[in-house]
């Protein structure tokens, strides 16, 4: 082969690696709206419409249990619908995570889902302490109607701020730099 055949050819590459990304990142784009528009119906469940705007208290003195927060911010360790919906789970004094569980977020939907749900992502020492409630979280859930949390895995932040996957492998939480993989997926569970 001549340089003009291996230059066409690398420049035929660069160009079907061009539309393919561009054409994932449309399909995401397209789901991400479709979700919020409410077609796909994602908002079912106890938890109801994810996006809340109240304020928290900071920090509460008399937590004991993980315990569901309800969005006239009353807690407590019973379902209550009378309370209205379900944001969020206590489950440190000054910890609450979100209602929702969005799965199957990859790294190019993931700021989208961020903003749309309205949270943060979870520190390390945030994750520690979801690890030692995970069984805890999953049956209060369950008891008011939802699904359990599955395995553990899911985005959160790293210690610098970026989102990474936490893993939990033979006893061990994993952070891994999953961003530049489109194809990975896991849940998202931010905190309030």
């Amino acid at each position: 082969m001549d340089e003009k055949t291996i230059i066409f050819i690398l420049l035929g590459i660069c160009a079907f690696l061009f539309c393919f990304v561009l054409v994932v990142a449309i399909l995401q784009g397209n789901q991400t709206k479709r979700e919020l528009s409410g077609q796909a119906g994602v908002y079912k469940g106890p938890a109801g419409e994810p996006k809340w705007n109240g304020q928290l208290p900071a920090k509460v003195d008399d937590f004991v249990c993980p315990r569901y927060v309800y969005e006239n911010l009353v807690e407590s360790t019973d379902y209550l619908p009378e309370n209205g919906r379900i944001i969020g789970y206590r489950i440190s004094p000054d910890l609450v995570i979100h209602s929702r569980v969005q799965y199957g977020v990859n790294s190019p939907t993931l700021k989208s889902y961020i903003r749309r749900l309205g949270g943060k992502l979870l520190t390390p020492d945030e994750v520690l302490t979801l690890l030692g409630k995970w069984s805890a979280v999953s049956a209060l859930r369950v008891k008011a109607g939802d699904e359990t949390l599955g395995k553990f895995q899911f985005w959160c932040s790293s210690k610098e701020g970026f989102p990474v996957c936490a893993r939990l492998r033979g006893g061990y939480i994993f952070f891994e730099d999953m961003v530049g993989f489109a194809k990975f997926s896991a849940p998202l569970i931010l905190k309030r």
